[in-house]
């Protein structure tokens, strides 16, 4: 006799339903992701409209470009030699001046190197009045037991002074007979003199030397003054 097949599944077949449930609760979600990620979550902008954001700005900056550039070739020629004439006369203005100001200089150091010239030359100058006085002084006096080539050698190296003191530009200064002047004289006294205008110089004492306009020793005088006339009591 024949057994009839039970309507209740084993283990075998209780098992394999199972895992069909749980293929077919794992497959939903996967179909949701992929469904949003083609759709986009949150309604956020494809990548796309970045890349036409950044074309518009770079096109309002070549536009910008382009402006600028137009702007620079529509300057107008004579505007453009205007500045460039400006601008060369200001540099000719410049070199002139340069020039005059180094011109000022060079004058300005020759005067200075000469007058350092001439103050030397004036030290040492002083100094040999001295000894041309003392020549001169020495065949003044020299009396009649003097000999004669003695005397002629030393008129010799007196006119050599001389000579020399004239090569340098330096010159006598004059005094008797003309008016006394304090920048050239000394007064060591004064004398009574009806012959001569008051402050005239009657006698000099020292011989005063000059070169050029610089004073290199005062001559010493002895000025006139005037007569005091005595009242009668």
């Amino acid at each position: 006799m024949a057994r009839k097949k039970s309507g209740k599944a084993g283990p075998k077949g209780r098992k394999k339903k199972r895992d069909e449930a749980n293929v077919t609760e794992n497959s939903g979600p996967v179909k949701e992701e992929a469904s949003g990620s083609a759709t986009g979550s949150g309604g956020d902008p494809p990548v796309a409209t970045e890349e036409a954001e950044d074309g518009i700005d770079s096109s309002e900056d070549s536009s910008a470009a382009t402006e600028t550039a137009t702007e620079t070739v529509e300057i107008p020629l004579e505007e453009r030699l205007e500045r460039a004439e400006r601008d060369a006369a200001a540099a000719a203005d410049r070199a002139l001046r340069t020039l005059a100001e180094f011109d000022n200089y060079r004058r300005r150091m020759q005067r200075e190197l000469q007058s350092a010239r001439d103050r030397s030359a004036a030290e040492v100058l002083t100094e040999t009045l001295d000894v041309v006085d003392n020549f001169d002084r020495a065949l003044e006096h020299a009396g009649e037991g003097v000999p004669e080539a003695f005397l002629e050698g030393m008129r010799l190296v007196a006119r050599g002074l001389h000579d020399l003191l004239e090569r340098r530009g330096v010159a006598r200064i004059e005094t008797v007979g003309t008016p006394f002047d304090p920048e050239l004289h000394d007064a060591l006294t004064s004398q009574p003199s009806e012959d001569v205008e008051p402050n005239t110089i009657l006698t000099e004492i020292q011989s005063g030397y000059r070169m050029g306009d610089r004073v290199l020793r005062p001559a010493k005088v002895i000025v006139a003054r005037i007569v005091e006339v005595e009242k009668d009591p």
